[in-house]
């Protein structure tokens, strides 16, 4: 693979896949819809083959410097006590390669700083309107007039890609409604006053209630901000009016009432918050096609992963190694069907692995991807 690649999509699967494409010698371009980057965004947890791909792309220092490396995970009830009696108050993870937990924005400004540091071309403000394609190239349109020529396009958009939608038209692969909602909270440690001590400790708690669960955390070695996230189940969708659209100081008491009386102050915790999102969540079923001519996807923009299984992340980086890795030892036809014919299995475990957090079943493991699945995977053969 000699020619330039188009990448749509600067985000975190974007920015790997370029990162990735250099280390193969492979230039690149990308097109990011935001006008720049900021602090925006939730938390990731990543799982330890996708840490291990920020280490192939020689970041683990810098990933190590901006996030939190689980080492203590508890799984709790309303009343702080354990939910498996064998796991004892938390279940140490000493002896298994580590899980981070880390800043969106803490993420992408390592990932662009490398970028930049390798002389990567993105360009910001470009959205993308369509493409056509030949046997020699891709032609790519964008929504402010301008175009451009490549030999492949990969689509690095996200869960509502636009890249898919243009590749695979509905019904091909509708973008459904999860039966969850997310809501992912930020927080200065120093608006908890008293209440700091209860959420810096290193230990990562994970809460599970009725219909949700509640995951707190550090997300970077000082204390100065920690991140917290509710996943419910909501199998009708909720109105925006009522959720996305509802004034922050509402939204912040109605989810506040969940934890009345809670042993833990995540009342309080939530009350506090300034940063907010809330989101229905979407996703499409397990791809059959993960391209068509040139034109290939990645990330989210493929998987669209439940963050139940909180793999999302990892599986990013996971494609965009791995693709890459395929550019450079075959032709792009050939490339494709390897990506393709290799991941699918993986990305099959993700999919089910969501089911261990939403009814806490364990039965038929194999199923699964746990937390070291995946983790020898070399760029070197």
């Amino acid at each position: 693979m000699k020619d330039k690649v188009i990448i749509i999509g600067g985000g975190i699967a974007g920015l790997a896949m370029s990162l990735f494409l250099k280390k193969a010698n492979i230039e690149s371009v990308v097109y990011e819809q935001a006008e720049a980057y900021g602090k925006v965004g939730g938390h990731f947890v990543i799982h330890p083959s996708g840490v291990q791909m920020l280490e192939l792309l020689g970041l683990g220092e810098e990933i190590k410097q901006n996030s939190h490396q689980i080492v203590d995970f508890a799984v709790l009830d309303q009343n702080n006590k354990p939910l498996f009696e064998e796991m004892g108050e938390e279940q140490e993870l000493e002896g298994m390669p580590h899980l981070i937990n880390i800043a969106r924005f803490h993420l992408i400004d390592v990932l662009y700083k490398k970028a930049m540091e390798l002389g990567i071309d993105i360009q910001f403000g470009k959205r993308l309107k369509g493409f056509t394609q030949n046997e020699q190239s891709v032609h790519v349109t964008f929504e402010d007039g301008t175009e451009e020529v490549g030999s492949i396009l990969i689509g690095a958009d996200g869960v509502r890609s636009k890249t898919r939608e243009l590749l695979f038209p509905f019904p091909s692969n509708p973008l459904k409604y999860l039966g969850k909602t997310g809501v992912y909270g930020m927080i200065e440690t120093e608006k908890l006053g008293a209440l700091k001590k209860y959420f810096t400790t290193e230990t990562s708690l994970m809460y599970f209630h009725d219909n949700f669960n509640f995951f707190v955390s550090k997300h970077h070695p000082t204390d100065t901000e920690i991140s917290w996230s509710l996943i419910t189940t909501e199998p009708r969708k909720v109105a925006k009016k009522i959720f996305e659209g509802k004034p922050l100081e509402q939204l912040k008491a109605d989810l506040a009432a969940r934890f009345e009386g809670w042993e833990m102050p995540i009342q309080h915790l939530i009350q506090a918050t300034d940063h907010i999102i809330a989101k229905q969540l979407y996703r499409i079923d397990l791809m059959e096609n993960y391209s068509h001519g040139r034109i290939v996807l990645i990330g989210d923009a493929l998987h669209t992963a439940d963050p139940n299984a909180g793999m999302g992340t990892t599986l990013a980086f996971e494609d965009a190694m791995y693709l890459a890795k395929m550019l450079r030892d075959h032709d792009y036809e050939d490339a494709f069907y390897y990506f393709e014919h290799d991941r699918k299995p993986r990305a099959k475990k993700v999919f089910h692995s969501a089911n261990l957090l939403d009814n806490l079943e364990f039965d038929n493991v194999e199923d699964y991807a746990f937390f070291n699945d995946g983790i020898n995977a070399s760029w070197e053969k």
